[in-house]
C-alpha cells in the first residue's frame, strides 16, 4: 500500500458510525470534473471515463456487501467509493484500503440504482419504502437533509442544473430542487419508468415499459414530443449532437432527432437491449446486448464497425476510457476492449455473475459481482503475506 495515498485518506476522513448505521466525514469531498458522481457519467449519459486507464489492471482489493448490486449502482470521487446495495444500503468505502467508511439502512428493500454524489451531499433513490423513495443525506453531518416519497423508484436520479431527473415506477417522470427535494413538476408517461433519463440543455429524454421515449420540456415538464417502439424501454438513451441514441426490448438500435421525434435510423441487433450506450471518439456508439455480444456502430448511419461477443448477457453499459472500452458480462468476466476495432486487450474472471457497469477513478476501477464490490488498478499491488 503507498503510503502517501493511505495518510491523504486519513487527511481527508473520519470515520463515525452513529447509531445502527451511518457515514460522516470530517473533510469536504471535492468533486472534480472527471469523477463519476452520477449514472452514466454525465447528464448527457455518454459514459465517457474522464480518466484513462491502461490495462493490464490487478486486483487490488474486494469487500461483500452481503447484498446484490444493479447495473448502475456505483459512483466515485474523491477516493471515495459510493455502492448502493440491493437490500437497501448504501455502502462507502476508501480507495486505497478498500475499509468501509460507513453504511445507510434505511433505503427501503431495493436500492437499484446509481448514488448521486454532490461533494458532501449525495442523493439516493430506492423502492419498498412506504414513507420514503429519494432522500439527500449529509456526509460531514452524517444527518438526513431531506426525505420524499415519489413513488417505487428504480431508475438513477440524474443531475443537471440544481436539480435532479427521475422516473417512477407509478409512471411519473419528476423534476426535483436538490436543496429541499420539492417537486418542480411532474410528468404522467401512463406506465411504469425503469428508464434512466438523459438531460440535455433543454430537454429531458425517458422510456418506459409501454415501449414509448418521451422528450420534455426541462423548464416546464412539457411533451415535445414521444416515439413509439415494439417493445418496454428499458435501457437508457444518450444524447449526442442533436440525436438521442437507445436500445430497446423490440432489438432495434434507434437513432431520433432530439427536435423532431423522428428516427434518422434505426439497425435490428436481433437481441434485447436493457443498458445504456457509451460514446467513442464522437463518432461511435457502443453497447452490449441480451445474447452477450459488445457492438460499435456508426453514430451517422449505423454501420457495424465491430462486434465482440461474450458468454454471457449483458444488461451493464459499458464505458470508454480513451481509446478503450470495459464492459462487463453475466459470463462472471469483466472486459477490456480496443474501441477501435473490439480486440480483446484483457480480461478477468470474478467469482459470480456480473451485472454492474464498471466505474473508473483515477488509476482504479470498480465493479460488482453479485454481492462482491471489486477494484482493479493498474498499478503493482503488493502480494499479502
Amino acid at each position: 500500500m503507498n503510503s502517501r495515498n493511505t495518510n491523504f485518506i486519513l487527511v481527508i476522513l473520519l470515520i463515525l458510525l452513529a447509531g445502527c448505521s451511518g457515514i460522516r466525514v470530517e473533510k469536504s469531498i471535492n468533486v472534480s470534473p472527471e469523477d463519476w458522481i452520477m449514472a452514466g457519467g454525465s447528464s448527457l449519459q455518454q459514459n465517457i471515463s474522464g480518466y484513462t486507464l491502461e490495462p493490464p489492471l490487478n486486483l487490488m482489493w474486494d469487500y461483500n456487501i452481503e447484498g446484490g448490486v444493479g447495473p448502475a449502482g456505483i459512483t466515485s470521487t474523491d477516493a471515495v467509493v459510493f455502492v448502493n446495495a440491493l437490500q437497501g444500503e448504501m455502502f462507502t468505502f476508501d480507495v486505497a484500503t478498500g475499509g468501509k467508511i460507513g453504511n445507510i439502512k434505511f433505503l427501503g428493500k431495493d436500492a437499484s440504482t446509481a448514488p448521486l454524489v454532490l461533494g458532501n451531499d449525495v442523493i439516493v433513490s430506492f423502492a419498498g419504502d412506504k414513507k420514503y423513495s429519494l432522500v439527500s443525506y449529509d456526509l460531514s453531518e452524517g444527518n438526513i437533509n431531506w426525505r420524499k416519497k415519489y413513488g417505487d423508484i428504480q431508475t438513477s436520479p440524474i443531475l443537471k442544473n440544481g436539480y435532479v431527473y427521475f422516473g417512477s415506477l407509478n409512471g411519473n417522470l419528476y423534476k426535483v430542487d436538490i436543496t429541499t427535494g420539492l417537486k418542480s413538476w411532474k410528468f404522467d408517461s401512463k406506465a411504469p419508468i425503469h428508464s434512466t433519463c438523459a438531460v440535455g440543455t433543454e430537454k429531458v429524454i425517458f422510456g418506459n415499459d409501454a415501449g414509448t421515449l418521451y422528450c420534455l420540456n426541462t423548464a416546464t415538464g412539457d411533451k415535445l414530443w414521444e416515439f413509439k417502439t415494439g417493445g418496454p424501454v428499458i435501457s437508457t438513451p444518450m444524447i449526442k449532437d442533436g440525436y438521442v441514441f437507445i436500445g430497446g426490448d423490440d432489438s432495434n438500435y434507434c437513432v431520433i432527432g432530439l427536435d423532431s421525434g423522428t428516427a434518422r435510423w434505426k439497425q435490428n441487433m436481433h437481441s434485447k437491449m436493457i443498458s445504456g450506450s457509451a460514446l467513442y471518439q464522437d463518432s461511435n456508439a457502443i453497447f452490449g446486448c441480451v445474447d452477450g455480444s459488445i457492438y460499435s456502430l456508426k453514430i451517422e448511419d449505423g454501420t457495424i464497425n465491430w462486434k465482440y461477443s461474450t458468454k454471457g448477457a449483458i444488461i451493464s453499459t459499458p464505458v470508454v476510457s480513451g481509446n478503450l472500452v470495459y464492459c462487463s458480462s453475466y459470463d462472471g468476466f469483466i472486459y477490456s476492449l480496443d474501441a477501435d476495432d473490439g480486440r480483446l486487450l484483457w480480461s478477468y474472471e470474478l467469482e459470480n455473475k456480473v451485472k454492474t457497469s464498471p466505474v473508473i477513478w483515477k488509476d482504479y476501477l470498480f465493479v460488482a459481482a453479485d454481492e462482491i464490490v471489486y477494484c482493479f488498478t493498474s498499478k503493482i499491488v503488493e502480494k499479502k503475506k
